[in-house]
This record gives C-alpha cells, structure tokens and sequence, in this order.
C-alpha cells in the first residue's frame, strides 16, 4: 500500500473537502498519512485528525519558520502531545536559511531542543532543511543527531549531502519536484539507494508536474512513486512496496 510520510491535511486548504480528500486517498490505494505539525495549533489539529481518520498519524514540533513566534509554553506542550498514542515522529522541525522568517539563532535553538525532545522519547525526526546543508548540521553538532532516526523531508540538497545523511541512518523524502520537467531532483534520486527512499505529497503544496496549478492531496502521492519507479529503472510496485516498508519500520505504522 502507498504510503504519504508528509501532508497537512489540517491546513484550511483543505477545509471544505477534507472527508473527500481522504477518501479519494483511500480510492488510490494509499493506507497511511503522516500529518506533522509547524506548531502547537497545527500539532494539536494533527492530533485530532489522527483520531478521525484512521488513516491519519500525526506528528508534533514547530517548523523553523513559527519558532520566532513561539512562547516559553509551547516545548512543554509539544512534549504533551508527543505522548499521544497516535503521534508517530517529532517534526516537522529543522533549520530554514532561504525565507529567514525566524533569527537563526532562535532556529538553531529550537531545532536542538526538538532533537533531544525526540531522543528522549524514541521518536523519530521528519527534519525540515532548505538552502541549508552542511553547514547547519555543523551549526547545531553532528553529535545531536546520532543515534536518532528520521526523514530529510522534501530533500532539495545535493547528492553529496544526500550520501552523507544517508551513511548516518536517514532516509530522504521524495515528494512532487521529482516529477518536475528538468528536475535536479532526478540525479539525487538515482544516487539515494531505495531502501533509504520515501515518499510524500507535502500537501496542498508542491503538485507534481501532471496536476500543476492546483492544489496538492496525498491522492498524487503515486505520481511520485512512478517517477521514482522510472528513475530507478524497477517496476512502480516494487517501489510502493520497499518505500512502504520503510515508512512502517521508521514510524512504527502497523500493516
């Protein structure tokens, strides 16, 4: 079964339709969606649609970009809500260099708590890092990585920074701009072994290429694997299967 590790189905975007998103998901074949949160509201929203819909999980953690407006409360809350039986992962958290919405003083700060929020629980980490590689991980210690397990959501690094998270235990996420005409997301891929491959929607954003212009839903998430499918020259249902199996070993997913 498909497999979405990242939509927000809890956005307004998807407030008028949302019974018919998830059921066009079930239609397509996909089994479980991942929703992370970008803050206390969105990880609470997460939560409440993890109880119902039962294909929904949710996970907890503040993006880089609210971390300037978060208040002295909202760790311990994350916290709170991490203990959910529903709650699969801390994140979606990372770094953010290209908006720069947020200090990155105050990112790098909020990224490390979260990293030990989730060694402390055994939770994996669905990290978030745009125009950042590198250099971030060296901002805040390699050493608050190890022994953590998680995704690169969205992956727009290198190739290089690819191999290198994935010598250290990661997996990398997948998502429309692999099906992008011209994609650089196209030689990554072939670099990344598909045991270390998962693969997303980020909805309602980034639509892969045959439905751009509008919204995304975790119904497109096999438009993902079928790119995946030809990069990695294997038939689409060996992709569904092996990126599926990965998404339940590291979020603990039952089926």
């Amino acid at each position: 079964m498909l497999i979405d590790t990242h939509a927000h189905l809890d956005f307004d975007d998807f407030n008028n339709d949302r019974d018919e998103v998830i059921e066009r998901a079930h239609r397509a074949g996909i089994s479980h969606i991942i929703n992370p949160g970008c803050n206390v509201a969105t990880s609470q929203n997460a939560v409440l649609l993890s109880e119902t819909y039962d294909m929904v999980y949710a996970a907890v953690g503040i993006h880089p970009n609210s971390t300037s407006e978060a208040l002295p409360g909202d760790n311990l809350e994350i916290a709170r809500l991490a203990e959910h039986p529903r709650v699969v992962a801390i994140g979606e958290t990372g770094l953010d260099f290209y908006r720069d919405r947020s200090p990155r003083d105050i990112q790098m700060r909020a990224f490390s708590g979260q990293l030990e929020l989730a060694r402390e629980l055994d939770l994996p980490v669905i990290i978030h890092f745009r125009n950042v590689e590198m250099d971030g991980i060296e901002s805040i210690g390699q050493e608050k990585l190890q022994g953590l397990r998680g995704v690169f959501h969205c992956f727009g690094g290198s190739s290089l920074f690819a191999r290198t998270l994935v010598s250290w235990g990661f997996y990398i996420g997948f998502n429309g701009p692999l099906t992008f005409k011209g994609s650089d997301r196209v030689e990554v891929a072939r670099v990344v072994p598909l045991e270390s491959c998962l693969i997303e929607t980020d909805a309602p954003f980034l639509t892969p290429q045959r439905y751009r212009g509008s919204r995304n839903e975790p119904a497109y998430v096999r438009e993902v694997a079928e790119k995946l499918a030809i990069v990695k020259k294997v038939e689409v249902e060996e992709v569904i299967e092996v990126t599926g199996k990965n998404a339940r070993v590291l979020f603990g997913l039952d089926g």
